[in-house]
């Protein structure tokens, strides 16, 4: 993949890092993020050719040590960061080790800033270019499991052999290594390898001397790659039988997916009638297409044997494609107010592998969240409007797009917004979310508008890989499907090359209902409830561009419309348009039996980080401003957002 990297120029350079805590304490926020960061180590080039000119009177030793030091003073402590330089020792080519000179001045970890930034105060340009072996060492620095990043930063073609061999077996270590690659003002030969460095690391290329779309900016960068995922709640640890199972409340947990069998946890009702919603997100695995988890509610009968009150199935259109953000839910309300599953005083919630063995995903943390809606009696359920039919889609008009909003990777790190506009990039592989909180008698509509360029058309070809849904409040699909009748102002994916100047596409959800839930399709039933609906942006890893957007929200409808006329019952609270379980405050999870301590402990203790309302996003946030001008800065800032930049996880 190819980024050319965006500055305004005549300006003054200016390059700021700041952590933006919202919600959280900065060491809160900090210890929130531990668990959820790659490893990552910097490969420089000390060749001679890093003393020349990069423009406005810096060379190009001095803009990468001016951005290296920006980057360095921004990591958040817990992130595990290295630094490698190669061309440091022997001065030319036919000198004896001029193709291994590469050394590891500093190694990976996370209590090394002083290192890193007295290393980047003695790099200098010197020698070679051997990034062949720079790449296999660093490759051994970062060592063989979880999430590793080589960011190579360099001005020029290896003069030790073709180093794509060596990026392409670096790359096929594992899916979660990857290699990318900043090019400091090259061109020709010298930046196509490094292009190709890039393309088969299964990473990013960055040009950092590319003013192409003057004045957009770079948004987001560290948000997007420090937490590919993060997940909320209380841990709980559900049992293989139901005799030993934990009791949970409404609020959110967090377990880990059981290889095989169901794991079960026991819920008492408040009152007869109420209705129970469990809903379950987490990541999979793009390389595994069979593995799924689904969540039940069931009754135990007086013999044991469980009956079952709606069959779920988990939904994802993902497997594959390195989206991997799976989500699902059900709820215990049956049409008969008879029925057992709306009067049993204890349910029993359940999460089953999907054919019996979790697979690739056992192991992984899954997210629960538990809501109890007070009961509707039947006169009241009478009294409601018919079961609403499916809306059609109506074109927005963007509108000014706010530009400083960093979007989530996951619904528990989702902003929540407003109607109106804004401005984002996605990479290929990301998942981006935004949350809208959607009423009684509402539906949220998305669109999503591309600037196309001739990059993008050339790169997308003859189909773009970017797909839009809606999750509903507890993570079942909300989506209505438009596949069959998009809207004639959506570009002909099949006919890219005739494009005007945006990309269109968009989604809808369905109008919220307190009758959907009885629905048979899942895309219904989960809108039977009002709360935080989310948007979520993903985009095909078999693409292989970087695209700029704005995504234009509206919720459509009078909030309350068809809202029933709920029972009072003492501890319940009627959802509302506002109703979040995904947030740090207000129907947080109660400590369960068999919990490992408080809520806030426990995003704590497993690496999670909880959402904040409003037009912000949750953790820490480094916000970068980029110019270029007479202080020579320009390179030293691309560089810089470079770095940030691509260590944006495939999410």
């Amino acid at each position: 993949m190819r980024i050319r990297l965006v500055i305004a120029t005549g300006l003054a350079g200016v390059l700021t890092a700041a952590v933006a805590g919202t919600g959280a304490a900065p060491a809160a926020a900090e210890e929130q993020n531990q668990g959820t960061y790659g490893r990552m180590i910097l490969v420089l080039d000390s060749s001679g050719s890093m003393k020349e000119p990069a423009g406005g009177g810096a060379t190009k030793i001095q803009a990468a040590k001016q951005a290296l030091g920006t980057v360095i003073d921004g990591l958040p402590e817990s992130a595990d960061v290295g630094m490698r330089v190669f061309g440091a020792k022997v001065f030319g080519r036919k000198q004896k080790g001029a193709c291994e000179d590469t050394q590891l001045v500093v190694e990976p970890g996370t209590g090394n800033r002083d290192d890193l930034r007295s290393a980047v105060s003695g790099y200098k340009p010197y020698g070679e270019t051997p990034i062949p072996v720079a790449l296999k060492r660093a490759a051994e620095d970062i060592g063989s499991e979880g999430k590793r990043s080589i960011v190579l930063v360099s001005d020029g073609e290896s003069t030790c052999g073709d180093p794509c061999p060596a990026a392409q077996a670096i790359a096929e270590q594992g899916i979660d290594l990857q290699i990318d690659v900043v090019g400091l003002s090259v061109s020709g030969k010298a930046r196509k390898q490094l292009e190709c460095i890039a393309d088969k690391g299964n990473g990013t290329y960055y040009d950092a001397d590319d003013a192409e779309g003057i004045g957009e900016s770079i948004s987001g960068a560290s948000e997007r790659a420090l937490r590919p995922f993060e997940f909320t709640g209380t841990p709980v640890k559900g049992t293989p039988d139901v005799a030993g199972a934990p009791l949970v409340r409404t609020g959110q947990y967090l377990d880990t997916i059981q290889t095989r069998d169901q794991r079960y946890y026991r819920f008492e009702r408040t009152a007869p009638g109420t209705t129970v919603h469990l809903g379950l997100i987490f990541e999979g695995e793009s390389e595994d297409l069979v593995s799924n988890l689904s969540p039940q509610i069931s009754v135990e009968g007086e013999n044991g044997d469980l009956t079952q009150c709606r069959w779920t199935v988990v939904q994802s259109g993902t497997y594959g494609d390195g989206s991997r953000l799976i989500f699902g839910s059900t709820h215990s309300a049956d049409t008969d107010p008879e029925d057992v599953c709306n009067t049993a005083d204890e349910l029993i919630l359940s999460t089953a592998p999907g054919s019996g063995d979790a697979g690739a995903i056992a192991g992984k943390p899954v997210q629960l969240m538990v809501y109890e809606e007070p009961p509707v009696s039947a006169a009241a359920l009478d009294a409601l409007p018919p079961q609403p039919e499916k809306p059609t889609w109506t074109d927005l008009t963007p509108g000014e797009p706010t530009t400083d909003l960093v979007p989530g990777s996951a619904i528990a790190n989702a902003p929540i917004v407003e109607d109106g506009t804004y401005s984002f990039d996605i990479n290929p592989g990301e998942n981006q979310v935004i949350g809208v909180p959607v009423g009684w008698g509402q539906h949220l509509q998305a669109q999503f508008d591309a600037r196309m360029t001739d990059a993008i058309r050339s790169e997308w070809g003859v189909g773009a890989g970017v797909e839009l849904d809606v999750i509903g409040p507890l993570g079942g699909d909300a989506t209505v499907d438009l596949s069959s009748k998009a809207p004639k102002s959506w570009c002909d994916p099949g006919l890219l090359q005739n494009c005007a100047d945006a990309w269109r596409t968009g989604t809808v959800s369905n109008v919220v209902a307190y009758r959907n839930r009885f629905a048979n399709a899942d895309a219904e039933a989960s809108t039977g409830l009002p709360g935080v609906h989310y948007v979520r942006i993903q985009y095909g890893l078999d693409e292989n561009i970087n695209v700029p957007y704005t995504l234009t929200i509206k919720t459509v409808g009078e909030d309350g419309a068809g809202e029933p006329d709920y029972e009072k019952v003492s501890g319940l609270t009627a959802p509302t348009a506002d109703l979040n379980l995904n947030s740090g405050s207000g129907s947080g999870a109660e400590e369960s039996e068999g919990s490992q301590g408080s809520g806030e402990e426990a995003s704590n203790a497993s690496g999670t980080g909880k959402g904040e309302s409003g037009a912000k996003s949750s953790g820490d946030t480094l916000e970068l401003v980029a110019g270029i001008g007479g202080t020579g800065l320009g390179i030293a800032a691309l560089a810089a957002a470079a770095v940030l930049l691509i260590r944006r996880r495939r999410a």
